[in-house]
């Protein structure tokens, strides 16, 4: 039967009952449908299982209603997400009090695990094998397997009872075509959900208006749609991205820390022709940047966009083209979209020559900490995203991170004192005061900021460091 096109999006979301489990899409913003999460909240339905990227905060903008506002309003039951907590413990949002009360259920999982998850739950597979997250502590108590020389952990498939899409343009068989990055999870989620509701950007065409060779998703997935009215909500406006740091040289030293903009140029000086690198959330997402397309290097983001170049000025920002930070980005010709699951699949498939992710903590033996602030007992509470899955498939780990934390101990240590990301792995640091190279279980000094000497890195070092025969300054 072709889909219901109901008039409002309260109706579009009546029916929704207590207890349902509810996938909601969306990643830094694209995709994210807010208008039907919007009726959701007014039309009432409560202790939901919220299955979504991320658990967030309320939403600022008074328009729209968002996950962060259902779970404060205390209609969510339990959360499965791969961020459910901000990489600020000061700053805790409502909801991360609520899940530290244990007032509401979380679980976190790896992004690339989630997003597979859910394909699994749509293609009626109901368990699979990742080595995402082996040797961590989202590992412990899952059974383990290994086949060739790799180990595994077992993940069940995910089947919500609804989902609630986004898609850029739809016809009344219900066939739907997303937006670029506005695809990420969108595609999957529809398949696997018994109850799939859709708002949508564009008109709704007649059956057949749509070219079926560029349909993402078919209608026999989709049992409601909904036209985003005039005054519904297609984009939400970013704000515009921080003035570039200003070069402080310490006061009568000569010395100063490289800035970020040049710690990351010089992670994109190392970058080779052909390589397929990834780029994770906060200080490394400004690598490409520095990186011209035409030096042949290929930046690939979770969310599915192949083949981005540097952060889009205001006036060529695209809210549907972003990196993994949420950042609209520029790009290259040749550029593709795929699904979330698509994206993991070619990091799972160990295409990635490099990812370049921040730390909280490094150590010599090659092993970092990422996503968790606590050493109590865990609890479920993190921001893992694709990290886990990144590390376990990369060819090569490389760091971007601060050298010290803000009170001057050492970040770069023996042993990581955190939980880990990746037991293993790491092979280069970059940090404000050099850039260290991980070698045999030591830190090897390559290059250091200008004028500190090795020794003065060194004694801001947790752990031996020793120093290159080739040992030069940061180019700046």
């Amino acid at each position: 039967m072709p889909p219901v096109i109901c008039k409002t999006m309260a109706e579009a979301v009546a029916g929704i009952p207590d207890g349902a489990t509810i996938m909601i899409p969306g990643f830094g913003g694209a995709g994210a449908p807010l208008n039907l999460v919007t009726a959701l909240y007014h039309q009432g339905a409560k202790d939901i299982t919220a299955v979504s990227n991320g658990s967030g905060g309320a939403a600022t903008d008074p328009r729209i209603k968002t996950l962060g506002d259902l779970i404060e309003a205390g209609r969510v039951r339990k959360v499965i997400a791969s961020f459910t907590a901000a990489t600020h413990p000061s700053r805790l949002t409502k909801s991360e009090q609520m899940f530290r009360d244990g007032l509401v259920e979380v679980e976190l999982v790896p992004q690339g695990t989630l997003a597979e998850r859910i394909r699994a739950g749509a293609a009626g597979i109901p368990a699979f094998f990742t080595p995402a997250g082996v040797g961590t502590l989202l590992a412990e108590g899952k059974e383990h397997r290994t086949f060739g020389d790799r180990t595994y952990t077992l993940e069940t498939a995910i089947e919500p009872d609804y989902a609630l899409i986004r898609a850029w343009k739809a016809d009344t068989a219900g066939n739907l075509i997303f937006r670029h990055a506005a695809r990420n999870y969108n595609p999957i989620a529809a398949a696997a959900a018994k109850h799939t509701i859709v708002e949508v950007e564009e008109p709704i065409v007649p059956a057949g208006e749509l070219e079926a060779d560029q349909i993402h998703t078919p209608g026999l997935y989709v049992e409601r749609l909904v036209q985003i009215l005039p005054e519904g909500i297609i984009r939400l406006e970013r704000p515009p991205a921080p003035p570039a740091e200003p070069v402080v040289a310490e006061p009568g030293t000569g010395k100063r820390r490289l800035t970020r903009p040049e710690m990351a140029a010089a992670i994109a000086r190392r970058l080779q022709s052909g390589w397929l690198v990834n780029l994770g959330v906060g200080m490394p997402t400004a690598v490409s940047s520095f990186v011209p397309h035409e030096a042949g290097v290929l930046f690939t983001s979770e969310n599915g966009v192949i083949g981005y170049s540097g952060l889009a000025g205001p006036d060529e920002a695209d809210p549907d083209v972003v990196n993994a930070g949420g950042q609209p980005v520029t790009l290259i010709p040749g550029a593709t979209f795929m699904s979330h699951a698509d994206s993991f699949g070619l990091i799972r498939s160990r295409r990635i020559h490099v990812t370049v992710l921040g730390a909280y903590e490094s150590a010599a033996d090659g092993s970092f900490a990422n996503w968790r602030l606590s050493t109590g007992p865990y609890d479920n509470m993190g921001g893992i995203g694709g990290a886990m899955d990144l590390v376990a498939s990369a060819h090569e780990i490389w760091l971007l991170m601060e050298h010290t934390t803000r009170d001057g101990q050492p970040r770069l240590l023996e042993h990581c004192t955190l939980p880990v990301t990746s037991p293993r792995g790491v092979t280069l640091v970059v940090t404000e005061l050099g850039v260290i190279s991980v070698q045999d279980g030591r830190y090897v000094l390559e290059e250091y900021a200008p004028g500190y000497t090795p020794e003065e890195i060194a004694a801001l070092t947790g752990a031996p460091l020793d120093v290159s025969p080739t040992v030069r300054a940061v180019p700046v």
